[in-house]
């Protein structure tokens, strides 16, 4: 399975550092597969990161969490946006 990793980029997650994240993420897991997207509306408690064929947006502070979580999913990144 493939897996694309969203970012919201709005204000309340540009708080959280999400372009900070996104940036860590392209340099360890490739760029191809971290996408910044506009505004997910699920703004507080952290910067908004959805992962491709998981339905649920999460709420997280740290770059380590998403690395984290990707590391516990079978697949790699999709090539694309």
């Amino acid at each position: 399975m493939l897996n694309k990793i969203k970012i919201c980029k709005g204000a309340g997650c540009k708080a959280w550092k999400s372009e900070y994240m996104a940036k860590q993420l392209r340099q360890t897991q490739g760029s191809d597969g971290v996408c910044l997207v506009p505004c997910m509306r699920q703004c507080g408690g952290g910067a908004s990161v959805q992962f491709e064929g998981r339905g649920e947006v999460l709420k997280l502070r740290d770059t380590n969490e998403v690395a984290y979580l990707l590391g516990s999913s079978s697949g790699a990144l999709a090539t694309a946006c």
